[in-house]
């Protein structure tokens, strides 16, 4: 496992001797020569990840290699540090440069002669103690099949797989649909241990379309282990969807339990929901929660989901308790062959001996059998053999456990893959955890390396497919065949928590657990201690520092200890800064961490970012959304390393050349026309905003013409009241299938459209998501899809909300969109005629 820290540094090292050659001429002898005991001690790491167990002795000098490592980082970020402080100085302070950068170089060649004699002197502890001399076998050499692996099919979007449940779905669906005056049960209990599937059905429940029909609106949410009141209410209040972005804001900010009682009290009151509290471990957090769902009698039901049967039939009310069992040996076979052969031609019968005879072993817990199946399913078949008999050597109790069969997974992944998943100990217990957000950390963290043929952010993907293929992350939400949001089963998570304790990968702040002198990342989660930056120890060490979670209430930033120099990963999202600075300014001391690679200050109130903001020339995200919009201008010019840039900036925005710019969201038209769009040639998420409130000269009249310019855009929004689709723009439109070859999503916010777009609209060649908002109708009657037309499209929504400009008709041809699963159309449906094949009636959501 320390592996997987020797690999990262080593490639710090190697881009260190490549791309600051110059600065290192002094100590790059001594530096290739560290790199190369480290290299050799990384090889003995991966056979002491071999062995079935770790003796005392490997495990100490595992620790001795783990310091050094840590240490050898910080030298180097050190130097380099010091270097960029002094290249940003002005004036006299540029003559001590001189004296400054001798006595930095006379220091960093001293640190990395004793780091070289620490390091030698461990290699002789190895050869003393014997450590890794033995021959056990070793995983697969990924490397060499590492693209073959990162290419691999990403998950598709598929139903809940619930093996072994159909029974209980039809039992449970009874109880909720059931009119029966005898059958009054209000509250519907699913028990069970950890990894039988209780989320998986009750989401199944959840889901279900005679569900959907059958409730007003519906809630989901999670309580966990460590739990507030007040964030259970408020995830109950999103969940229901009624309640608009302006509402939630007000709500949060509530101070007493009881006034979000009564709120949601309030909204539920004579309506017939539905709402699931997952994973209760404490009797009391139903007791806070029963005083805010009226029990009217109207049909309405909660489902609990718990491992402790005293908490199914102890809570109150009228009551049907469900235990779950274990899958038989038929159904636990069915769950694993799914998986385990998904990538195997053909099956013979020694291959299916070995399989049965592991899944016997897995005791029908239906998390272990996933789990092994993951991990089978990137193996070859002669391979199967190695991992059956690790298995038997590793058995407890004569069953395999699922912590055994995730040790196995773990011990073969590269390096990259094991800080990837180490990375979500980093987020609360069921979490949802959005892709994109977790993609720029990674990359900001400097856990992806660049690949030949894909962006760090598609590597990324790829690692988080791999997971998710290995089932040890969930899909929670799949868009255009991709995953946008996952989760971590609670029972995994306390494995990455026990192997990052182990490596000291990040320290989680809480009443419990303090902040760490050492550790080079701290997290906070909100529903911890929203005041914890008022008084704390400073930790120079730090690389990342960040706050995760919902907010409750106000949390506070005191921006004296935010002087952490070494910083490459700052989230603080959900804050407000304690400063003598106007409240929605982001302060000054910001420009200060000129290391930092991802800024998240989302849902702070900022909309002014400082001038110092320019010393931040690696800064690679900068996530601003949540936040009012940035009305004055922003000059982000000289931070030429920006990827991706996320907010409302209203104001004109100053983007630089943007070679590496990949997401922008969202700068007005007047922005946008400045850019030289020649140059983003690797843009792909872009979003135009021209806000209500801003004055018309600053509006820029567009045409799909400037948007065709990034040939690799996937995903285009435009937000523009003074937007047209017309006959103008013909040319552009009529050759969208050469002007937008990748684009897979387009959405249009109170777009002008003067004719029938659609016959050039439908030859996007790649467009999966379409999305026309409030737009004006006014110029057309009758709005058409050609058979054949939108051949990849799955999802279409239209909505016609405005008076008087509505559409008077919408056809679809019987063999338009072969591929659509999601149709709403929204308004005034009264006047609109809906002349649509019989196929796609069954996906009309009339909202």
């Amino acid at each position: 496992m320390v592996d997987a820290v020797t690999g990262f540094v080593l490639n710090k090292i190697g881009g260190y001797l490549i791309n600051e050659v110059l600065a290192l001429m002094g100590v790059k002898d001594d530096l290739e020569e560290l790199k190369t005991e480290l290299t050799c001690i990384h090889g003995y790491l991966k056979d002491v990840e071999a062995r079935e167990r770790e003796d005392e002795v490997s495990k100490e000098w595992t620790k001795l290699v783990l310091d050094i490592a840590y240490d050898i980082e910080d030298v180097l970020d050190t130097y380099f540090l010091k270097l960029e402080e002094r290249s940003l100085r002005r004036g006299l302070l540029r003559l001590t440069n001189k004296i400054g950068k001798k006595r930095d170089a006379y220091n960093i060649v001293e640190d990395i002669r004793t780091l070289k004699r620490r390091i030698l002197d461990i290699t002789r502890k190895r050869e003393t103690f014997g450590i890794g001399s033995f021959n056990e076998p070793r995983g697969e050499n990924i490397t060499n099949v590492r693209v073959r692996q990162l290419r691999r099919a990403p998950p598709v979007d598929q139903e809940e797989l619930v093996v072994g449940l159909e029974d209980d779905v039809k039992i449970l669906l009874v109880k909720l649909l059931s009119d029966n005056e005898k059958d009054k049960s209000y509250i519907i209990s699913i028990f069970g241990m950890g990894g039988l599937g209780k989320t998986a059905l009750a989401r199944k429940l959840y889901n279900s379309g005679d569900v959907k029909r059958r409730f007003d609106c519906r809630a989901w949410t999670y309580v966990s282990q460590e739990y507030k009141t007040r964030d259970i209410l408020i995830r109950i209040i999103r969940s229901l969807g009624i309640v608009s972005a302006e509402e939630m804001e007000k709500i949060k900010m509530f101070e007493e339990d009881e006034e979000l009682e009564v709120y949601l009290y309030g909204l539920l009151e004579g309506k017939n929901y539905m709402v699931v509290v997952d994973d209760v471990w404490d009797p009391d957090a139903w007791e806070s929660l029963k005083r805010a769902l009226p029990c009217d009698h109207r049909g309405s039901k909660v489902i609990i989901t718990t491992r402790i049967r005293a908490i199914a039939e102890g809570v109150e009310g009228t009551v049907y308790a469900h235990k779950l069992r274990f899958l038989t040996f038929e159904e636990s076979w069915t769950l694993f062959e799914r998986k385990a052969f998904s990538n195997i031609e053909k099956v013979d019968e020694d291959l299916q001996r070995t399989g049965k005879e592991m899944v016997k072993k897995c005791g029908g817990l239906p998390l272990a059998i996933v789990v092994l199946s993951g991990l089978l399913s990137r193996k070859r078949t002669n391979e199967w053999h190695e991992v059956c008999a690790s298995l038997w050597r590793r058995l407890k109790d004569n069953s395999i456990h699922i912590s055994t069969v995730f040790d196995l997974s773990f011990k073969e992944m590269r390096h990259e893959l094991k800080l990837c998943f180490l990375y979500f100990s980093v987020f609360p217990e069921d979490y949802e955890i959005k892709v994109e957000k977790l993609i720029h950390l990674l990359v900001a963290e400097g856990f992806i390396q660049e690949d030949e043929e894909m962006m760090m952010e598609d590597v990324a993907r790829c690692y988080i497919d791999e997971l998710v293929d290995r089932s040890l992350v969930k899909a929670e939400r799949i868009e255009r065949g991709k995953v946008m949001s996952c989760r971590i089963h609670d029972l995994l998570r306390d494995l990455a928590i026990k192997k990052a304790k182990e490596l000291n990968f990040v320290n989680v702040y809480n009443e419990k657990q303090h902040s760490s002198d050492i550790c080079r990342r701290e997290v906070v989660h909100h529903l911890m201690n929203d005041y914890y930056l008022c008084d704390r120890r400073v930790n120079k060490r730090m690389r990342s520092f960040l706050f995760i979670g919902e907010r409750r209430g106000f949390g506070y930033v005191n921006t004296t200890n935010l002087k952490l120099k070494l910083l490459r990963v700052l989230n603080m999202e959900g804050l407000l800064f304690v400063s003598k600075n106007i409240s929605n300014t982001l302060p000054d001391v910001i420009g200060e961490l000129i290391h930092l690679r991802y800024l998240g200050i989302a849902d702070t109130y900022v909309s002014i970012l400082p001038a110092s903001i320019s010393n931040l020339r690696f800064l690679q995200t900068l996530d601003a959304s949540g936040n009012d919009p940035f009305q004055y201008t922003t000059d982000l010019s000289k931070l030429t390393s920006l990827r991706h840039v996320i907010g409302k900036f209203v104001g004109e925005c100053l983007i630089g050349e943007g070679v590496n710019l990949q997401t922008l969201r969202s700068i007005s038209s007047y922005s946008w026309s400045k850019l030289n769009h020649e140059l983003l040639r690797n843009l792909q998420d872009l979003e135009i905003y021209d806000h209500s409130k801003w004055v018309d000269q600053r509006r820029v009249p567009l045409n799909f013409v400037s948007f065709s310019k990034p040939k690799n855009l996937r995903v285009l929004k435009l937000e523009m009241r003074n937007f047209k689709l017309s006959s103008e723009s013909r040319t552009t439109i009529g050759l969208v299938d050469v002007n937008f070859p990748s684009l897979e999503s387009l959405t249009l916010v109170g777009t002008t459209l003067e004719e029938n777009s659609m016959p050039a609209l439908q030859k996007l060649p790649r467009l999966e998501d379409l999305v026309l908002k409030d737009c004006n109708y006014s110029g057309v009657k009758i709005m058409s899809i050609s058979a054949q037309g939108f051949g990849r499209l799955k999802n279409l929504e239209m909505s016609m909300e405005r008076r008087g400009h509505g559409l008077d008709e919408l056809r679809i041809e019987e063999e338009a969109m072969p591929s659509l699963i999601k149709l709403t159309v929204k308004g005034r449906l009264e006047l609109t005629k809906l002349m649509i094949p019989d196929r796609l009636k069954a996906f009309v959501r009339r909202n």
